[in-house]
C-alpha cells in the first residue's frame, strides 16, 4: 500500500510539473502578449489632383486683373501624437498650384507658380459619435512667382510668406443607404508672420545689386488677408477610399503700396488610405483611426 501511494503521489507530481511548464513555455507568453499590447495608431494619407479658375491683380506687373485656369496638388498627412491624452493630431499638408491667366483684352498672359507648406498641431474634441472638431495652430511657408509675358523692364514678381496660422476643421460621419461617407472643412487664417515685398517701381535688379532697404515686412491682418477654405467627402469602397474637394484659396497683400490679389476655386479628385509602420510583431486588429 506505501509503495502504491508513493507511486501514485509521484505521478501526480509529475503531471503537475509538467502542466505548469506547459502553462509557462506555452500559454504564459500569450497572456503576457495581451495584457502589454498597445493600440495601434493609424496614419490617414490623401492626394488630390485639381482644376480650376484663378483671378489675379497685382500692380507691381499691370494694374489690370487677369482671369484663367489652373491645376493643383495637395497632399495630406495627419496622425495622432499620443499628446494631451491621445487628443492632439500632427497634419502635415503640402499645396502646389500653376495658373495661366489674361487680360481683358487676351494681349498678355501671367504665368504664376505656388508652394505652401504647412506644419499643425490640433486639438480633437468628441461632441458626437459622428462629430469630430479639431483646432489648433500651423506654421505655414509659401514661395510663388508670377511672369508677366508683356512686361520688359519688371517681368517677374515673386511671393515669400511665413505664418503662424490658425486652423481648425469639423468632421462628420454619415451613411446614404448603405454606402458610409465622411464629410470634412478645414479653415486655414495667418494671423502672424513676415513677408517679402520689394518697393514700388524697385527693380529685382536692383535688389540683386545690393538694394535690400525695406524688403521684409511683419504681416498681420492690417496688411495680409489669406484663406484656405477646403471641403472634401470621402467614400470607402473594397478596393478604395474616393476623395472629392472644392477648395477656395484667398491671398491678399498690401505693402509699399502695392496689392497683391489672388482668388482661386478648384475642384479636387484624388485617394486617401490609413496605414501603420510597427517595428516588430503586433496584433492588427488594434487600431486607433485619426478620424474615428
Amino acid at each position: 500500500m506505501n509503495r502504491q501511494r508513493i507511486q501514485t503521489s509521484k505521478r501526480l507530481r509529475r503531471k503537475i510539473f509538467f502542466i505548469n511548464l506547459f502553462i509557462m513555455l506555452v500559454i504564459n507568453p500569450f497572456v503576457c502578449y495581451s495584457q502589454d499590447e498597445k493600440e495601434i495608431s493609424l496614419t490617414y494619407q490623401s492626394t488630390m489632383l485639381g482644376i480650376g479658375k484663378t483671378r489675379i491683380y497685382d500692380t507691381y506687373l499691370s494694374p489690370l486683373k487677369y482671369e484663367g485656369d489652373n491645376v493643383g496638388l495637395i497632399y495630406e498627412r495627419i496622425k495622432m501624437t499620443g499628446l494631451g491624452k491621445n487628443h492632439i493630431s500632427a497634419q502635415h499638408l503640402l499645396y502646389m498650384e500653376v495658373s495661366d491667366t489674361k487680360n481683358p483684352t487676351e494681349t498678355a498672359n501671367n504665368y504664376t507658380g505656388s508652394l505652401e507648406y504647412a506644419y499643425g498641431l490640433h486639438y480633437r474634441f468628441k461632441f458626437k459619435p459622428r462629430l469630430q472638431v479639431f483646432a489648433g495652430l500651423q506654421a505655414d511657408g509659401f514661395i510663388g512667382m508670377t511672369y508677366n509675358s508683356r512686361n520688359g523692364n519688371n517681368p517677374i514678381t515673386a511671393k515669400v510668406n511665413l505664418n503662424m496660422n490658425l486652423s481648425g476643421m469639423a468632421v462628420y460621419r454619415f451613411q446614404i443607404k448603405q454606402q458610409a461617407m465622411l464629410l470634412r472643412y478645414q479653415l486655414n487664417v495667418p494671423f502672424a508672420g513676415v513677408l517679402f515685398s520689394p518697393e514700388f517701381g524697385q527693380s529685382y535688379y536692383e535688389i540683386s545689386e545690393g538694394f535690400h532697404k525695406n524688403l521684409m515686412h511683419f504681416a498681420s491682418f492690417h496688411n495680409q488677408w489669406v484663406v484656405r477654405n477646403l471641403l472634401s467627402v470621402e467614400l470607402p469602397f473594397q478596393w478604395c477610399t474616393l476623395k472629392l474637394a472644392y477648395m477656395n484659396w484667398v491671398y491678399e497683400t498690401r505693402v509699399n503700396n502695392l496689392n497683391t490679389h489672388i482668388f482661386s476655386n478648384s475642384v479636387y479628385i484624388g485617394f486617401s488610405r490609413n496605414f501603420f509602420v510597427v517595428p516588430g510583431k503586433q496584433s492588427k486588429n488594434n487600431y486607433r483611426y485619426v478620424f474615428e
